[in-house]
């Protein structure tokens, strides 16, 4: 082990040494991955300030602080939060799977009448496929912030493997729910396959379930084959003093479509990361989210978008309002390699501070090296207009009233990004209601 690793890391790589004989896949080609991944992660050790990608986060001192041990397996009922973000896509009709402290619960899930061409299952069972060794084996861009996967790499138990046949349609969202039922670390991998011309809506949910300090590391790798299309719509808000890594790592093949819509409400420090490479010509992604936080959370969002071939197109909007002491961030790279012309890329982050103590942080980048594009980046940072404050209590509202009004309308507009119908009703009202429930305080 590296003589700079922290009190957490090497807890972690003590973890792997004490319980890779009984991980999934302990045999085979996973057993040399997990290896080499976890001595990649005591190279690297955790990020921290000084690697550019996590600038405005130190995810080496946060865990060490709390320093967390395994997450156990959790048996019997779990007690999810009373706010409304915890059924928020209740009355959406979808199968759902259900994972607590990231194993695969099925006494919870309800995957009954699945179409057939629709393959679901717990991640451990299809560890031994070319299809999951090909998604695990991501070989996407490397940087600082995609180092932190090998710590996923090395430690993940369970998570869900979808994949869906050339030409099928899930004919309704998959709802995938994470809840954390106890103190400590858990390390969950998803997996997902679109075969050419396949469409799926995959929501998901992240709540704590009694427990109140953990880490909750989460990864999804997906590829979309020709002509496939993808959306998914996440609602992460964890418990107050949780912390919360999620990493996309996504692969686009010809003429194929992906969007993703995040709205982060909770936890102590989240920090959402997607990669995007476009490995066929006409593919389209849009990464778009909201971030509404308050108190003293922290929301990391981090974007990394690589043209990698010629004539696609990428679009990032990321909306935010942040009270009391909340912190936000946002860094985005898009990628334009020598050969990928005709690409269309653009990144906007607007974010809006209703208390004197509330920051924002804001790095988009561009980084071109092709001449025949159109690319474009912009950062906003304010407060509420007092005009438009005041010209709506000219007309009779409520100071209170206008300010909400003039938020919902500000984040709606990421909102309305959302293709499912029900899911974007659903989380537009959650906005609304996570303004009204609080104090919304003069900037």
């Amino acid at each position: 082990m590296s003589k700079s690793m922290t009190a957490a890391a090497t807890s972690f790589v003590e973890t792997f040494e004490r319980e890779q004989d009984n991980l999934p896949g302990a045999q085979g080609w996973l057993a040399l991955a997990r290896k080499n991944a976890v001595t990649a992660f005591a190279a690297a050790g955790l990020p921290h300030r000084r690697v550019e990608e996590w600038k405005y986060t130190d995810l080496r001192q946060l865990l060490d602080k709390a320093n967390f041990e395994a997450a156990p397996t959790h048996q019997g009922a779990v007690l999810l939060p009373t706010r409304a973000s915890a059924c928020a896509f209740k009355s959406i009709a979808a199968y759902k799977m259900v994972f607590v402290n990231g194993a695969c619960r099925a006494d919870l899930s309800h995957l009954a009448g699945l179409p057939k061409g629709v393959e679901l299952h717990p991640l451990a069972d299809v560890l031994s496929e070319h299809w999951a060794k090909n998604l695990i084996e991501h070989d996407a861009h490397e940087n600082g912030a995609t180092r932190i996967i090998d710590l996923n790499t090395a430690l993940m138990r369970d998570g869900v493997a979808l994949r869906i046949r050339k030409g099928v349609t899930l004919d309704k969202p998959l709802h995938l729910v994470f809840l954390s039922a106890d103190k400590g670390a858990s390390h969950a991998r998803n997996l997902i396959q679109l075969e050419e011309g396949a469409n799926a809506t995959i929501l998901e949910s992240h709540h704590e379930a009694d427990a109140t300090t953990y880490f909750a590391d989460r990864v999804c790798d997906i590829a979309l084959d020709k002509d496939a299309r993808l959306e998914m719509v996440r609602l992460i808000d964890e418990a107050a003093s949780a912390l919360h890594l999620s990493s996309l790592r996504v692969r686009l093949g010809e003429a194929s479509e992906f969007a993703a819509f995040t709205l982060l409400m909770g936890g102590g420090m989240s920090r959402c990361q997607t990669f995007v490479t476009f490995a066929g010509k006409g593919g389209k992604a849009h990464v778009d989210g909201v971030m509404a936080l308050r108190g003293a959370a922290q929301g990391d969002v981090f974007c990394h978008t690589d043209h990698a071939v010629p004539g696609c197109e990428s679009d990032t909007l990321y909306r935010s309002v942040l009270d009391d002491e909340a912190t936000g961030i946002f860094q985005g790279k898009v990628i334009v390699r020598p050969d990928a012309q005709k690409t269309d890329g653009r990144q906007m982050t607007n974010a809006l501070l209703l208390s004197r103590d509330a920051a924002m942080n804001a790095k988009p980048e561009l980084e071109i090296h092709a001449d025949d594009v159109q690319c474009a980046h912009g950062s906003t940072i304010g407060e509420l207009s007092k005009e438009a404050v005041f010209y709506l209590r000219s007309r009779g509202i409520p100071e209170p009233e206008a300010r909400r009004l003039l938020v919902t309308a500000f984040l709606d507009e990421a909102i309305d990004r959302i293709a499912h119908i029900e899911a974007r009703d659903a989380l537009r009202i959650l906005a609304a209601g996570w303004f009204a429930t609080g104090t919304g305080g003069a900037a």
